[in-house]
């Protein structure tokens, strides 16, 4: 039985697959914003949708209530779709699957991702990641990627995309780009290391990194200055809040002091040769001094410029 619903079928060149899901894989929410963006962006239309009734844990990824026209209440179940966009501009035309991670029968999931895949014809998939990290803020974001296929890794090592010895358990990221190799489609996962004490939500710093090296991988010629600019206001104020904690700015200044002395050792090894992720072997601080403090500030900062761009957009709209 499928679980697979198609709606509108247009003919895709070549289409190049980009893939987020919310959950276990998605740090800070840092790569489903990535896809958020990309949708607002280039307003791409509905092609599929894997029907979530069979994978999901209801109570665990509860749907929720919107109001339609401000009257009637309506039922959004969680949902993953296939989103596809044309521009004669790109090399290939591109798909973006945005959803969440399920719960239930992750093989049968796998397989129907694969087949709608299949069924368009898909040259390659590109999956973004996000992990909760020890790393500072304050340094550029580091990206590790991975993939089966010699020629995409050398594409990422010439873009200083270091591969991962990383080992243990997986999302379902992992599971998708395994199926991915056996059925011996081209793919590759992006990741992306967010400071594990900055768990609130977004993390746009870590969302514009990862635009930032799909930009170049796929030549999408995106205008990324805006989200730039947003990461860099987000680090600075970030900074201006660690450093009301003499605790956190302690521990914060101790992880750049293990990101300098890891980079030194580099010079002395061959982990840079072989494409080792320079934060794979970073060693853990111990708790943040005052994270509780801390993280309560971010959150309120985030929740404030969420309100704040609500109330833009309201603007906007009227």
């Amino acid at each position: 039985m499928s679980h697979i619903t198609y709606y509108d079928q247009p003919p895709l060149r070549d289409p190049v697959v980009i893939v987020a899901l919310g959950g276990w894989n998605d740090a800070a929410d840092s790569a489903t914003t990535a896809l958020k963006f990309l949708n607002e962006l280039w307003k791409p239309s509905k092609i599929a949708e894997i029907d979530s009734e069979d994978f999901f844990v209801f109570t665990e990824t509860r749907p929720t209530v919107k109001f339609t026209d401000g009257i009637q209440r309506s039922i959004v179940w969680p949902s993953n779709q296939f989103l596809a966009f044309s521009d004669s501009e790109l090399p290939h035309d591109i798909i973006l699957v945005q959803g969440v991670e399920p719960q239930l029968k992750w093989k049968t999931f796998s397989q129907e991702f694969l087949d709608v895949c299949m069924h368009f014809s898909a040259s390659e998939i590109i999956f973004l990641g996000a992990l909760l990290a020890d790393v500072p803020h304050s340094i550029a974001v580091p990206i590790s990627g991975t993939s089966s296929d010699e020629t995409i890794m050398e594409r990422m090592r010439e873009m200083d995309v270091h591969s991962s010895r990383y080992e243990g358990p997986t999302g379902m990221i992992g599971v998708l780009q395994d199926i991915c190799r056996n059925a011996n489609l081209p793919s590759a996962s992006f990741w992306a290391a967010a400071p594990h004490y900055l768990a609130a939500t977004p993390n746009i710093k870590v969302t514009a990194a990862l635009l930032t090296y799909l930009n170049t991988y796929l030549s999408l010629n995106l205008d990324l200055s805006v989200i730039q600019s947003d990461a860099l206001r987000f680090e600075e104020q970030i900074s201006a809040l660690v450093e009301r904690d003499p605790e956190a700015s302690a521990y914060v200044h101790k992880l750049e002091e293990q990101i300098a002395e890891r980079g030194d050792d580099d010079e002395d090894d061959d982990d840079e040769e072989h494409g080792i992720s320079p934060f794979d072997t970073i060693t853990g601080t111990g708790p943040l001094p005052s994270a509780d403090s801390l993280i309560r500030d971010v959150e309120e900062l985030l929740r404030k410029q969420r309100e704040n761009g609500s109330q833009q957009q309201n603007d906007e709209d009227e």
